[in-house]
Protein backbone atom coordinates (compact mmCIF):
# COMPACT_ATOMS: atom_id res chain seq x y z
CA UNK A 1 0.00 0.00 0.00
CA UNK A 2 1.12 3.33 -0.74
CA UNK A 3 1.83 5.53 2.06
CA UNK A 4 0.41 8.49 3.25
CA UNK A 5 3.63 10.59 2.56
CA UNK A 6 4.03 9.26 -0.88
CA UNK A 7 0.41 10.20 -1.61
CA UNK A 8 0.81 13.43 0.04
CA UNK A 9 4.00 13.86 -2.52
CA UNK A 10 2.30 12.37 -5.71
CA UNK A 11 -0.68 15.46 -4.44
CA UNK A 12 1.66 17.89 -4.78
CA UNK A 13 3.00 17.11 -7.77
CA UNK A 14 -0.41 17.17 -9.66
CA UNK A 15 -1.15 20.58 -7.82
CA UNK A 16 1.93 21.65 -9.24
CA UNK A 17 1.87 20.40 -12.66
CA UNK A 18 -1.94 21.77 -13.53
CA UNK A 19 -0.27 25.49 -12.25
CA UNK A 20 2.04 25.58 -14.73
CA UNK A 21 0.40 23.54 -17.83
CA UNK A 22 -2.99 26.20 -17.46
CA UNK A 23 -1.54 29.45 -17.89
CA UNK A 24 1.06 28.00 -20.47
CA UNK A 25 -2.67 27.39 -21.99
CA UNK A 26 -3.79 31.01 -21.28
CA UNK A 27 -0.10 32.14 -22.70
CA UNK A 28 -1.52 30.94 -26.21
CA UNK A 29 -3.39 33.14 -27.12
CA UNK A 30 -2.92 36.75 -26.72
CA UNK A 31 -3.89 40.73 -27.74
CA UNK A 32 -1.48 42.72 -29.63
CA UNK A 33 -2.06 46.85 -31.57
CA UNK A 34 -4.58 47.50 -29.32
CA UNK A 35 -6.68 51.01 -30.40
CA UNK A 36 -9.70 53.30 -31.44
CA UNK A 37 -10.78 54.05 -34.99
CA UNK A 38 -10.29 57.69 -35.70
CA UNK A 39 -12.78 59.87 -37.85
CA UNK A 40 -10.28 61.16 -40.80
CA UNK A 41 -10.30 65.22 -40.07
CA UNK A 42 -12.69 67.15 -42.54
CA UNK A 43 -13.91 63.46 -44.05
CA UNK A 44 -17.05 60.74 -42.92
CA UNK A 45 -15.90 58.32 -40.97
CA UNK A 46 -16.03 55.02 -42.48
CA UNK A 47 -17.15 52.59 -39.43
CA UNK A 48 -19.82 52.01 -37.12
CA UNK A 49 -20.60 53.07 -33.58
CA UNK A 50 -23.90 52.50 -31.10
CA UNK A 51 -25.15 54.48 -29.03
CA UNK A 52 -25.36 52.34 -26.24
CA UNK A 53 -22.60 49.77 -26.34
CA UNK A 54 -19.10 49.53 -27.41
CA UNK A 55 -18.03 47.72 -30.34
CA UNK A 56 -14.90 45.96 -30.70
CA UNK A 57 -13.22 44.23 -33.47
CA UNK A 58 -10.71 41.33 -33.33
CA UNK A 59 -8.74 40.38 -36.13
CA UNK A 60 -8.45 36.66 -36.44
CA UNK A 61 -8.40 34.18 -38.69
CA UNK A 62 -9.79 31.75 -35.98
CA UNK A 63 -12.94 29.78 -35.24
CA UNK A 64 -15.21 28.95 -32.04
CA UNK A 65 -14.36 32.11 -29.66
CA UNK A 66 -16.40 32.85 -26.57
CA UNK A 67 -16.18 35.97 -24.58
CA UNK A 68 -17.45 36.96 -21.72
CA UNK A 69 -17.35 40.09 -19.41
CA UNK A 70 -17.41 38.74 -15.75
CA UNK A 71 -19.63 35.94 -16.22
CA UNK A 72 -22.00 37.32 -18.84
CA UNK A 73 -22.08 36.14 -22.25
CA UNK A 74 -20.83 38.45 -25.14
CA UNK A 75 -22.83 38.34 -28.31
CA UNK A 76 -20.21 38.79 -31.07
CA UNK A 77 -20.73 39.12 -34.65
CA UNK A 78 -17.94 36.49 -37.36
CA UNK A 79 -17.10 38.14 -39.99
CA UNK A 80 -14.10 37.43 -42.58
CA UNK A 81 -10.70 37.51 -40.90
CA UNK A 82 -12.50 39.25 -37.77
CA UNK A 83 -14.94 39.16 -34.85
CA UNK A 84 -17.10 41.95 -34.12
CA UNK A 85 -18.61 42.35 -30.31
CA UNK A 86 -20.92 44.75 -28.88
CA UNK A 87 -19.51 45.32 -25.48
CA UNK A 88 -21.70 47.23 -22.07
CA UNK A 89 -20.61 50.88 -21.97
CA UNK A 90 -17.06 51.09 -19.57
CA UNK A 91 -16.31 47.62 -19.97
CA UNK A 92 -12.74 46.99 -18.76
CA UNK A 93 -11.78 43.58 -18.88
CA UNK A 94 -12.74 40.89 -21.11
CA UNK A 95 -12.91 36.80 -20.37
CA UNK A 96 -11.77 34.92 -23.97
CA UNK A 97 -12.35 31.38 -24.42
CA UNK A 98 -11.72 28.81 -26.82
CA UNK A 99 -11.54 25.17 -26.72
CA UNK A 100 -7.86 24.41 -28.41
CA UNK A 101 -6.32 27.96 -26.98
CA UNK A 102 -7.57 27.95 -23.80
CA UNK A 103 -8.97 31.18 -21.68
CA UNK A 104 -7.47 34.43 -21.21
CA UNK A 105 -8.21 37.02 -18.95
CA UNK A 106 -7.34 40.37 -20.95
CA UNK A 107 -7.77 43.53 -19.68
CA UNK A 108 -8.45 47.26 -21.44
CA UNK A 109 -5.07 48.63 -21.88
CA UNK A 110 -5.46 52.38 -20.53
CA UNK A 111 -8.74 52.62 -19.26
CA UNK A 112 -12.54 51.09 -20.46
CA UNK A 113 -14.18 50.56 -23.68
CA UNK A 114 -16.76 53.24 -23.84
CA UNK A 115 -20.38 53.66 -26.09
CA UNK A 116 -20.24 55.63 -29.23
CA UNK A 117 -16.61 54.26 -29.74
CA UNK A 118 -15.47 51.76 -32.13
CA UNK A 119 -12.14 50.27 -31.51
CA UNK A 120 -10.11 47.07 -32.94
CA UNK A 121 -7.01 44.86 -32.00
CA UNK A 122 -5.31 41.97 -32.98
CA UNK A 123 -6.24 38.69 -31.48
CA UNK A 124 -2.88 36.07 -31.93
CA UNK A 125 -3.49 32.56 -31.31
CA UNK A 126 -0.48 29.29 -31.05
CA UNK A 127 -1.36 26.07 -31.08
CA UNK A 128 1.06 22.83 -30.46
CA UNK A 129 -0.47 21.30 -32.69
CA UNK A 130 0.00 23.36 -35.87
CA UNK A 131 3.10 23.60 -38.13
CA UNK A 132 4.68 27.07 -37.02
CA UNK A 133 3.19 30.13 -39.08
CA UNK A 134 4.82 33.52 -39.58
CA UNK A 135 2.43 35.81 -37.45
CA UNK A 136 3.34 39.46 -39.30
CA UNK A 137 5.51 40.64 -42.92
CA UNK A 138 7.18 43.85 -43.43
CA UNK A 139 5.40 46.54 -45.91
CA UNK A 140 7.48 48.64 -47.22
CA UNK A 141 5.80 51.69 -48.99
CA UNK A 142 6.94 55.05 -50.60
CA UNK A 143 5.43 58.19 -52.18
CA UNK A 144 5.56 60.89 -54.80
CA UNK A 145 5.81 63.38 -53.01
CA UNK A 146 8.32 62.65 -50.68
CA UNK A 147 6.52 64.44 -47.71
CA UNK A 148 3.43 63.04 -46.78
CA UNK A 149 1.33 61.92 -44.38
CA UNK A 150 0.14 57.70 -44.75
CA UNK A 151 -2.70 56.10 -42.63
CA UNK A 152 -2.40 52.43 -41.81
CA UNK A 153 -5.61 51.43 -39.88
CA UNK A 154 -6.07 54.57 -38.51
CA UNK A 155 -2.45 54.73 -37.22
CA UNK A 156 -0.52 58.36 -38.45
CA UNK A 157 3.00 57.95 -39.82
CA UNK A 158 4.65 61.01 -41.09
CA UNK A 159 7.22 61.09 -44.02
CA UNK A 160 9.76 63.63 -44.71
CA UNK A 161 11.60 61.41 -47.38
CA UNK A 162 9.18 59.38 -49.13
CA UNK A 163 9.83 55.68 -47.46
CA UNK A 164 7.64 54.05 -44.53
CA UNK A 165 8.54 50.22 -43.61
CA UNK A 166 6.45 48.65 -40.88
CA UNK A 167 6.01 45.40 -39.34
CA UNK A 168 2.11 44.38 -39.61
CA UNK A 169 -0.43 41.43 -38.94
CA UNK A 170 -0.78 39.30 -41.88
CA UNK A 171 -3.52 40.13 -43.45
CA UNK A 172 -5.45 43.35 -45.34
CA UNK A 173 -5.04 46.70 -43.94
CA UNK A 174 -6.67 49.77 -45.15
CA UNK A 175 -4.06 52.81 -46.37
CA UNK A 176 -4.49 56.09 -46.99
CA UNK A 177 -1.90 59.03 -48.11
CA UNK A 178 -2.40 62.42 -48.14
CA UNK A 179 -0.08 65.45 -49.14
CA UNK A 180 -0.75 68.98 -49.34
CA UNK A 181 -1.87 70.11 -52.79
CA UNK A 182 -2.32 66.24 -53.96
CA UNK A 183 -5.32 64.14 -54.69
CA UNK A 184 -5.73 61.44 -51.58
CA UNK A 185 -4.86 58.73 -52.70
CA UNK A 186 -7.33 55.30 -50.59
CA UNK A 187 -6.00 51.81 -51.31
CA UNK A 188 -6.30 48.32 -49.69
CA UNK A 189 -3.05 46.28 -49.04
CA UNK A 190 -2.96 42.74 -48.23
CA UNK A 191 0.27 40.81 -46.33
CA UNK A 192 1.05 37.57 -46.66
CA UNK A 193 3.65 35.10 -45.12
CA UNK A 194 5.41 34.24 -48.63
CA UNK A 195 6.93 37.68 -49.46
CA UNK A 196 7.21 41.19 -48.01
CA UNK A 197 4.74 43.89 -49.34
CA UNK A 198 6.20 46.52 -51.53
CA UNK A 199 4.39 49.39 -53.58
CA UNK A 200 5.13 52.80 -54.74
CA UNK A 201 2.31 55.33 -54.31
CA UNK A 202 2.09 58.57 -56.74
CA UNK A 203 -0.37 61.26 -55.74
CA UNK A 204 -1.80 63.21 -58.67
CA UNK A 205 -1.37 67.08 -57.72
CA UNK A 206 -4.49 69.04 -57.73
CA UNK A 207 -2.86 71.11 -60.82
CA UNK A 208 -3.10 70.83 -64.63
CA UNK A 209 -0.65 71.80 -67.34
CA UNK A 210 -1.64 73.49 -70.60
CA UNK A 211 0.61 73.58 -74.33
CA UNK A 212 -0.21 75.45 -77.05
CA UNK A 213 1.45 75.48 -80.62
CA UNK A 214 1.54 77.33 -84.11
CA UNK A 215 2.97 77.75 -86.70
CA UNK A 216 3.31 81.40 -86.69
CA UNK A 217 6.86 82.47 -84.95
CA UNK A 218 5.10 86.48 -84.11
CA UNK A 219 1.85 84.76 -82.54
CA UNK A 220 1.20 85.88 -79.32
CA UNK A 221 -0.69 83.20 -76.72
CA UNK A 222 -2.64 84.36 -73.74
CA UNK A 223 -4.46 82.93 -71.32
CA UNK A 224 -7.09 84.86 -69.59
CA UNK A 225 -5.81 87.90 -70.84
CA UNK A 226 -2.23 87.08 -69.52
CA UNK A 227 0.60 86.56 -72.50
CA UNK A 228 2.38 83.28 -72.13
CA UNK A 229 4.45 83.55 -75.23
CA UNK A 230 5.38 83.40 -78.52
CA UNK A 231 4.60 80.46 -80.97
CA UNK A 232 4.68 77.93 -78.97
CA UNK A 233 4.17 77.79 -74.78
CA UNK A 234 4.31 75.41 -72.04
CA UNK A 235 2.64 76.52 -68.72
CA UNK A 236 3.50 75.74 -65.36
CA UNK A 237 0.98 74.75 -62.56
CA UNK A 238 -2.83 76.11 -63.34
CA UNK A 239 -5.52 75.41 -61.08
CA UNK A 240 -8.55 73.44 -62.51
CA UNK A 241 -11.09 75.28 -63.89
CA UNK A 242 -11.91 77.08 -67.12
CA UNK A 243 -9.82 79.47 -69.39
CA UNK A 244 -9.87 81.99 -72.49
CA UNK A 245 -7.25 81.21 -74.59
CA UNK A 246 -6.40 83.90 -77.52
CA UNK A 247 -3.95 84.07 -80.21
CA UNK A 248 -3.42 87.68 -81.37
CA UNK A 249 -0.88 89.01 -84.49
CA UNK A 250 -0.41 92.59 -83.19
CA UNK A 251 -3.44 94.29 -82.72
CA UNK A 252 -5.70 91.84 -84.16
CA UNK A 253 -7.45 88.88 -82.21
CA UNK A 254 -7.08 85.69 -84.66
CA UNK A 255 -8.46 83.00 -82.49
CA UNK A 256 -10.23 82.67 -79.44
CA UNK A 257 -11.59 79.64 -77.79
CA UNK A 258 -12.97 78.25 -74.35
CA UNK A 259 -10.54 75.54 -72.00
CA UNK A 260 -12.00 73.56 -69.67
CA UNK A 261 -8.90 72.01 -67.54
CA UNK A 262 -9.89 69.13 -65.07
CA UNK A 263 -7.11 67.84 -61.90
CA UNK A 264 -3.60 66.83 -63.26
CA UNK A 265 -4.51 67.38 -66.76
CA UNK A 266 -2.23 67.81 -69.42
CA UNK A 267 -3.87 69.47 -72.41
CA UNK A 268 -2.33 70.13 -75.74
CA UNK A 269 -4.06 72.86 -78.03
CA UNK A 270 -2.38 71.97 -81.15
CA UNK A 271 -3.19 74.55 -84.22
CA UNK A 272 -0.86 73.78 -86.79
CA UNK A 273 -1.92 73.89 -90.63
CA UNK A 274 -4.92 75.65 -89.05
CA UNK A 275 -5.61 78.65 -91.18
CA UNK A 276 -6.14 81.65 -88.60
CA UNK A 277 -8.27 84.67 -89.79
CA UNK A 278 -8.62 87.75 -88.07
CA UNK A 279 -11.85 87.94 -86.21
CA UNK A 280 -14.30 90.42 -87.89
CA UNK A 281 -14.77 93.95 -86.70
CA UNK A 282 -18.69 94.42 -84.94
CA UNK A 283 -21.43 94.69 -87.93
CA UNK A 284 -19.09 92.55 -90.04
CA UNK A 285 -20.33 88.91 -91.09
CA UNK A 286 -18.91 86.53 -89.08
CA UNK A 287 -17.40 83.09 -90.94
CA UNK A 288 -15.93 80.53 -88.47
CA UNK A 289 -13.87 78.34 -91.11
CA UNK A 290 -10.56 76.97 -88.95
CA UNK A 291 -12.20 77.77 -85.69
CA UNK A 292 -14.13 75.15 -83.76
CA UNK A 293 -17.99 74.84 -83.49
CA UNK A 294 -18.02 76.44 -80.04
CA UNK A 295 -20.27 80.00 -78.90
CA UNK A 296 -18.21 81.87 -76.62
CA UNK A 297 -20.04 83.28 -73.57
CA UNK A 298 -19.89 86.59 -73.03
CA UNK A 299 -18.41 86.22 -69.51
CA UNK A 300 -18.05 83.06 -67.44
CA UNK A 301 -20.77 84.19 -65.32
CA UNK A 302 -23.54 83.69 -67.75
CA UNK A 303 -21.71 80.85 -68.96
CA UNK A 304 -20.47 78.96 -66.25
CA UNK A 305 -22.99 79.67 -63.35
CA UNK A 306 -25.89 80.46 -65.22
CA UNK A 307 -26.96 78.56 -68.32
CA UNK A 308 -26.84 75.15 -66.71
CA UNK A 309 -30.04 73.05 -66.33
CA UNK A 310 -31.89 71.11 -64.04
CA UNK A 311 -32.64 71.49 -60.32
CA UNK A 312 -31.13 74.22 -58.58
CA UNK A 313 -29.40 73.93 -55.02
CA UNK A 314 -28.49 76.24 -52.38
CA UNK A 315 -25.32 77.59 -51.54
CA UNK A 316 -24.31 79.84 -48.82
CA UNK A 317 -20.58 81.03 -49.05
CA UNK A 318 -18.99 82.89 -45.75
CA UNK A 319 -15.80 84.68 -46.02
CA UNK A 320 -13.28 85.06 -43.31
CA UNK A 321 -13.96 88.92 -43.12
CA UNK A 322 -16.20 90.94 -44.71
CA UNK A 323 -13.12 92.64 -46.51
CA UNK A 324 -12.90 89.65 -48.21
CA UNK A 325 -13.99 88.93 -52.13
CA UNK A 326 -15.57 85.31 -52.89
CA UNK A 327 -14.50 83.99 -55.98
CA UNK A 328 -16.30 81.15 -57.95
CA UNK A 329 -15.04 78.99 -60.95
CA UNK A 330 -12.17 82.06 -61.16
CA UNK A 331 -15.05 84.71 -60.84
CA UNK A 332 -15.76 87.42 -58.12
CA UNK A 333 -19.22 86.97 -57.23
CA UNK A 334 -19.10 88.39 -53.92
CA UNK A 335 -17.37 90.43 -50.70
CA UNK A 336 -17.86 88.76 -47.35
CA UNK A 337 -20.78 86.65 -47.71
CA UNK A 338 -22.63 85.18 -50.82
CA UNK A 339 -26.04 83.21 -51.17
CA UNK A 340 -27.00 81.92 -54.47
CA UNK A 341 -28.55 78.94 -56.91
CA UNK A 342 -26.39 76.40 -58.81
CA UNK A 343 -27.15 74.03 -61.22
CA UNK A 344 -26.14 70.51 -59.86
CA UNK A 345 -21.75 69.80 -60.82
CA UNK A 346 -18.41 70.48 -59.55
CA UNK A 347 -17.62 73.80 -58.34
CA UNK A 348 -13.85 75.98 -57.18
CA UNK A 349 -13.98 78.02 -54.75
CA UNK A 350 -11.41 80.38 -53.14
CA UNK A 351 -11.24 84.07 -51.45
CA UNK A 352 -8.79 87.55 -52.71
CA UNK A 353 -7.82 90.30 -50.16
CA UNK A 354 -5.28 92.98 -50.61
CA UNK A 355 -3.80 91.39 -53.85
CA UNK A 356 -3.47 87.69 -52.08
CA UNK A 357 -5.19 84.72 -53.14
CA UNK A 358 -6.25 81.82 -50.47
CA UNK A 359 -5.97 78.26 -51.48
CA UNK A 360 -8.64 76.71 -54.25
CA UNK A 361 -10.81 74.11 -52.64
CA UNK A 362 -13.66 71.73 -54.65
CA UNK A 363 -17.02 70.95 -53.66
CA UNK A 364 -19.64 69.33 -55.43
CA UNK A 365 -23.48 70.81 -55.79
CA UNK A 366 -26.17 67.62 -55.51
CA UNK A 367 -29.17 68.58 -57.05
CA UNK A 368 -32.05 70.01 -54.11
CA UNK A 369 -29.56 69.70 -51.97
CA UNK A 370 -28.46 73.32 -49.91
CA UNK A 371 -24.31 73.56 -49.17
CA UNK A 372 -22.66 75.49 -46.61
CA UNK A 373 -18.99 76.80 -46.70
CA UNK A 374 -16.54 78.75 -44.47
CA UNK A 375 -13.76 79.94 -46.78
CA UNK A 376 -10.29 79.83 -44.66
CA UNK A 377 -8.03 83.11 -44.78
CA UNK A 378 -6.46 84.56 -48.10
CA UNK A 379 -3.19 84.25 -47.14
CA UNK A 380 0.03 83.31 -49.60
CA UNK A 381 0.63 80.04 -47.53
CA UNK A 382 -0.62 77.46 -45.32
CA UNK A 383 0.71 74.63 -43.22
CA UNK A 384 0.10 71.44 -41.37
CA UNK A 385 0.30 70.32 -37.77
CA UNK A 386 0.66 66.57 -37.33
CA UNK A 387 -0.29 66.20 -33.57
CA UNK A 388 0.70 63.23 -31.41
CA UNK A 389 1.66 61.95 -27.80
CA UNK A 390 2.71 58.92 -25.51
CA UNK A 391 -1.43 58.68 -24.70
CA UNK A 392 -4.39 58.21 -26.96
CA UNK A 393 -7.26 60.60 -26.77
CA UNK A 394 -5.66 63.55 -25.22
CA UNK A 395 -7.53 66.34 -25.76
CA UNK A 396 -5.59 69.27 -28.18
CA UNK A 397 -5.85 72.61 -27.39
CA UNK A 398 -4.66 75.32 -30.55
CA UNK A 399 -4.22 78.49 -28.58
CA UNK A 400 -6.17 77.88 -25.88
CA UNK A 401 -8.98 76.19 -28.49
CA UNK A 402 -10.17 72.54 -28.27
CA UNK A 403 -9.93 71.16 -31.75
CA UNK A 404 -9.62 67.78 -31.70
CA UNK A 405 -8.24 64.45 -29.56
CA UNK A 406 -4.91 63.28 -30.22
CA UNK A 407 -3.34 61.67 -32.39
CA UNK A 408 -4.58 64.11 -35.38
CA UNK A 409 -3.64 66.65 -38.29
CA UNK A 410 -4.53 70.23 -38.62
CA UNK A 411 -4.89 72.12 -41.74
CA UNK A 412 -5.21 75.52 -43.38
CA UNK A 413 -2.95 77.05 -40.96
CA UNK A 414 -1.57 80.37 -41.51
CA UNK A 415 2.38 80.49 -41.24
CA UNK A 416 4.43 82.56 -40.22
CA UNK A 417 3.05 82.96 -36.77
CA UNK A 418 3.76 81.04 -33.38
CA UNK A 419 1.13 78.32 -32.01
CA UNK A 420 0.87 77.13 -28.42
CA UNK A 421 0.50 73.44 -28.81
CA UNK A 422 -1.27 71.74 -25.52
CA UNK A 423 -2.28 68.19 -24.63
CA UNK A 424 -4.37 67.28 -21.62
CA UNK A 425 -5.49 63.93 -20.91
CA UNK A 426 -7.25 63.86 -16.87
CA UNK A 427 -4.61 65.57 -14.74
CA UNK A 428 -1.59 64.91 -17.22
CA UNK A 429 -0.58 67.60 -19.46
CA UNK A 430 1.90 69.27 -22.25
CA UNK A 431 2.78 71.66 -23.98
CA UNK A 432 4.98 73.50 -26.74
CA UNK A 433 5.69 76.50 -28.80
CA UNK A 434 5.54 75.73 -32.82
CA UNK A 435 6.42 78.17 -35.28
CA UNK A 436 4.99 76.85 -38.67
CA UNK A 437 6.79 76.90 -42.11
CA UNK A 438 4.85 77.22 -45.19
CA UNK A 439 3.33 74.45 -47.44
CA UNK A 440 5.10 71.88 -45.22
CA UNK A 441 4.21 69.56 -42.50
CA UNK A 442 5.51 69.74 -38.83
CA UNK A 443 5.17 67.27 -36.58
CA UNK A 444 4.59 67.25 -32.65
CA UNK A 445 5.14 64.85 -30.30
CA UNK A 446 5.04 65.11 -26.83
CA UNK A 447 4.60 63.45 -23.63
CA UNK A 448 2.09 63.76 -20.75
CA UNK A 449 4.07 63.94 -17.19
Amino acid sequence: MISETVRMRYGWIIILWCMAVFPVMAQRMHVEDFGRYKKPFLHKASFTTDKRQALLDFFTNEKGFQFFVEDAPVAATEGEGMVTLALPHRTGSLIIKHPVYGQLAWKVPNGVLKKKKHYHAYLHTESLEKEFRQQKQWALISTVPERAIVYVDTVIHPLLDGNLSLYLPLGRHVCRIESPFYQTLNDTIELTDIVRFEKRYVLQPFYAYLTVETDWPDARICLDGDSLGLQRVETSRLMPGRYRLTVNQGDSLYYEQWLELANAERKVVDLHGIELRPFPQLGQSIEMSGFPDEVLADSMASDGLQEQSGQWADVHITAFDADTEIWLNRERVGQGEWRGNLAPGFYAVSSRKEGLDSRTDFFWVDAGKSVELNLISPLADYGLLNVSCDEVDATVFLNGLAIGSAPCVLRNLPVGRTYRVRLVKGRKAAETLVRLRGNDIVNVKLKLK
